[in-house]
């Protein structure tokens, strides 16, 4: 059954805004209450209609034909799931996304600078350098860091990292594997290479089952590793950064103001966080012997 959360009859005197939810999670709200601040403080009061993405094929394609019908100023979207399927039906509306990680990667937009079609958004992208600074505040003697990655997914990002890494006086050690089954190849080769591990957002590289093996090697061989969100660290992770998902949100809605106000999405930047939270679990210091001051756990969201 096709649900269309909110309605109000469009008047000529306002917008429509229609924003499509991958599912119903608190980040998303939190993300939208922000966007929707954003929006008024830029003085736009548009109407918004909330769906939430059905699961069903048949569903989908009645959410498209209804989204059509209204025929909204611009599309929001939030989470990879819906744009995915916002993004392959439309081609004429504007989208603006949000809370997305790698949109580059998924394919849902050409660079980071520029769409190249009618997406912009807020991406969950943490920038490399932080990620680095991150890891190497709670682990000193990295030098070496290591990742595990599919080209054909994540190669640019790779690129990036090896790239900062070197500017940082570190060095990325990578393992290209084109799939899940090779990951504990991968693992073993970055044994003899790399003293931590970093994680991108490879959905071969870490799927739910690689995670499990990776997770379980890292903790064995005392191998610090970072992981891509606080889910991470919960399951075993030592550290990762989080986003601040009302930040995320005021960015997408800073960009859904320059649409209504006329601006093109594919001449709109896709955003970053700025701001990002760090999160460490140490149950996981302990297990692979690791002493981390706690001047350096200062703001950090600590799992013991």
């Amino acid at each position: 059954m096709l649900v269309f959360l909110s309605s109000v009859p469009v008047t000529l005197a306002r917008d429509l805004v229609v924003v499509v939810k991958s599912r119903e999670v608190e980040p998303y709200e939190i993300a939208l209450k922000s966007l929707r601040r954003t929006l008024k403080e830029s003085g736009y009061d548009p109407i918004i209609g909330e769906y939430l993405l059905p699961e069903g094929g048949q569903e989908k394609s009645g959410l498209l034909a209804d989204i059509r019908k209204k025929d909204p100023r611009l599309i929001v979207t939030l989470g990879s799931a819906a744009t995915s399927q916002i993004s392959k039906a439309i081609k004429d509306i504007p989208v603006t996304f949000c809370m997305v990680l790698n949109p580059l990667a998924s394919g849902f937009v050409r660079s980071m600078d520029a769409s190249g079609n009618n997406l912009t958004g807020a991406s969950l992208d943490i920038p490399i350098q932080a990620q680095f600074e991150a890891l190497r505040s709670i682990v000193p003697s990295a030098k070496k860091i290591g990742v595990i990655y599919n080209p054909q997914e994540t190669e640019s990002v790779v690129l990036q990292a090896r790239r900062i890494a070197r500017e940082m006086g570190l060095e990325l050690v990578g393992a290209a594997i084109n799939s899940e089954e090779k990951v504990p190849e991968a693992l073993r080769a970055l044994d003899k290479s790399a003293d931590t591990l970093w994680s991108v957002a490879d959905s071969t590289a870490f799927s739910s089952g690689s995670m499990k093996v990776i997770l379980l090697h890292t903790l064995q061989n005392k191998i610090p590793f970072m992981g891509l969100s606080p889910a991470f660290v919960k399951a075993g992770a030592l550290l990762a950064l989080d986003a601040d998902y009302q930040e995320v949100g005021a960015q997408c809605g800073g960009l859904a103001a320059k649409i209504l106000t006329g601006d093109r999405p594919s001449s709109l930047p896709i955003t970053t966080p700025q701001k990002a939270t760090l999160h460490v679990n140490l149950n996981t210091a302990e297990i692979i012997g690791l002493k981390i001051p706690a001047n350096r756990l200062k703001g950090a969201v600590v799992l013991k």
